[in-house]
């Protein structure tokens, strides 16, 4: 799947055409707010996590089609699975860090790829179930007892598309984790999800 992953990324970046549309060497500003649809890989009776995201990006164009963008957000992320009744949701929350290439193919339209580190920064463990709702300590400890550790870091890869009309941005994007979130023995839990946001563009 990775191998699969890396080939996507590399075919949207390959893709750059010669249309003009940045000034090079300028700024922007963009403030984002999304949603997002999180799961976690190997975890049986699984649903997807739906939460938000907020944070800010910076642009600089290095040519009239390409890129370069890092900003910060904060990133709901984690799982919930159902048992008996009882939805089961493990919140994590990170801060993350994207770093990302960018290439417009179009006046409206741009791909990119980069690099994402986070750092967990709230975990809880919620319950809910007929309409109530209950929040009984922390994702760590609650699987510390059962013998998985978990890791407060991690590196991801995210990959996506944008869209542009006026001002506003819209992207989708698929980030999927490199690092091992959940460690048991030899088996492994990594982050992954789709995300999609609005941003307005801010030129600086």
């Amino acid at each position: 799947m990775m191998k699969k992953f890396l080939l996507m990324a590399s075919f949207l970046l390959a893709s750059v055409s010669g249309f003009a549309q940045l000034e090079e060497g300028s700024w922007t500003f963009t403030p984002r707010v999304g949603v997002n649809f999180a799961t976690m890989s190997n975890w049986e009776d699984s649903e997807y996590r739906t939460s938000f995201t907020v944070g800010a990006d910076f642009e600089r164009a290095l040519k009239s089609n390409v890129s370069i963008s890092f900003g910060a957000n904060y990133s709901q992320q984690g799982v919930t699975e159902r048992a008996s009744g009882v939805d089961c949701t493990f919140k994590m929350d990170y801060i993350n860090i994207p770093v990302v290439l960018n290439s417009y193919l179009s006046s409206k339209f741009g791909v990119f790829v980069g690099l994402q580190p986070g750092i967990l920064v709230n975990d809880e463990v919620k319950l809910s179930s007929g309409g109530q709702s209950v929040t009984v300590g922390g994702v760590k400890d609650a699987l510390k007892g059962e013998g998985i550790d978990m890791s407060s870091f991690a590196l991801s890869i995210p990959v996506g598309i944008s869209y542009s009309f006026g001002k506003v941005k819209a992207d989708l994007r698929y980030v999927y984790e490199l690092t091992n979130t959940l460690t048991m023995g030899d088996e492994h839990s990594r982050n992954s999800y789709f995300q999609l946001a609005l941003g307005y563009n801010i030129g600086m």
